[in-house]
This record gives structure tokens, sequence and C-alpha cells, in this order.
């Protein structure tokens, strides 16, 4: 009688063990890879920082060139009004970072790609920045990408129109020059070489295009965010 009440008791505490293990992988396995970044990223000088301080409710802030990534981690934002908590990653326009944006694109959930409307090498650089992402078998089409078009109140700014279409002749001839020059299958496993016919935006229905400027609070872009954090 002892015995079969203490086989009882035991096969209890087993099955409570395997329980625990397996809500643990099953479900802790799916908190940690829960898209919950909104990072930040684009040339030197685009407007980054300044836009990063924004979202954390910090305006009007003087920013240099950034050395190291600028991160806040498990932020909730009165700004985006948002219940949930998310890290906030601006990450440095050079060459340097770029194997840490890939890295970090599998946690991201909004993806924030800054160009000075007014400078013609900052859309060659972002047209880079763009490339390497959409061609990486890291991303995926669940990544809301929003194109900012900053520095709209400078003087001569182009508009997101003239800039959607010279990123698209920079990412067509970035294809061109990575395929004339025979690069490894290994590297052209992406989307864009999959792509029939000419490369377009048209093709991806997660990026979008946004004028922002620091005078009007970048209000466009913030309204963009919140809807897509409303239904994450």
């Amino acid at each position: 009688m002892a015995l079969a009440l203490m086989n009882t008791v035991l096969i209890i505490i087993i099955t409570t063990i395997i329980m625990f293990i397996l809500y643990k992988f099953l479900f802790g396995k799916s908190k940690s890879g829960k898209k919950n970044s909104i990072m930040i990223i684009g040339p030197s000088g685009s407007g980054k920082t300044t836009l990063f301080y924004h979202l954390l409710g910090q305006k009007n802030i003087q920013t240099v060139a950034s050395m190291q990534i600028n991160k806040v981690e498990n932020y909730t934002s009165e700004l985006l009004s948002s219940a949930s908590t998310y890290d906030i990653i601006d990450v440095p326009g050079t060459g340097y970072f770029k194997d840490k944006i890939m890295d970090l694109i599998p946690s991201t959930i909004i993806l924030l790609v800054i160009i000075d409307s007014t400078l013609k090498n900052s859309i060659i650089q972002a047209a880079e920045y763009l490339y390497d992402i959409l061609n990486s078998d890291k991303y995926t089409e669940d990544l809301y990408i929003y194109v900012c078009c900053n520095k709209q109140d400078a003087s001569f700014p182009k508009s997101k129109k003239m800039i959607e279409n010279e990123l698209t002749k920079e990412i067509e001839n970035l294809i061109k020059i990575k395929q004339k020059n025979n690069l490894e299958d290994k590297e052209q496993i992406g989307t864009l070489f999959q792509i029939k016919g000419k490369f377009s935006f048209n093709m991806f229905s997660n990026i979008t295009f946004i004028e922002t400027d620091q005078k009007t609070e970048y209000e466009t872009l913030i309204k963009k965010i919140k809807d897509v954090l409303e239904v994450a």
C-alpha cells in the first residue's frame, strides 16, 4: 500500500516536471522570439539620433554623429501610446555596424531607414542598406520598413517619390553589379535575386515611403508606428 502510494506520488512529480519543461520550451521560446524592437538605421548625418530621442519623448536635443549603438530596452512610450514595451535602437551610419544590423533584423518589428532628402550621397548609401536587408535570408515580410525622407524642412529637399525613383535605380544597379561579378550562390539566396524583371518597391507591401522632418515632429511617421504597434 505504502509502495503504491510512493509510486503514485513519484509519477505525479515526474509528470509535473515534464509539463513544466514543455511549458518553458513552448511558451518561453515564443516570448524570446517575439519581434519587439524598433530599429533606426541610415547614413551618418541623416537625423537618426534626433528621431531616436524624439521617440523617447526628448525633443530639440542637440546631437552629434554617433560612434556607438544607442539602445533603450523594454521602453513604454507615451508618445506611441503603446502599453507594451519595446527596445528602441539607433545604429550609427557606418559600415562597421552593418553585420550588427543583420543580427538585429529577426527581433525587429519596425525598421526606420532615415535619409537626408537634400543629399544625393545619402540616397546612395540608403540603397546599399536596403539592398543588403532585402537580399538577406534574415529578411521576412512581417518586417515593417519605413523609408523616411527626412529633413523636408531644409532647403530644396527631394520628395518621397523622387527618392523612391532614385533608390529604385540604385538598387537595380547593385543587383546588376552583383550578378555580373558572379558572386557565390550563398550570397544570392535572398529576395532580390528571385525577382523576375526590373526591381520595384511596389513588390513589397511592407515598405512605405514617408516625408519627415523635426519641425512637424514626425507626425505622419508617429501615426504609422502607432498603427503597427496596435495590431502587433
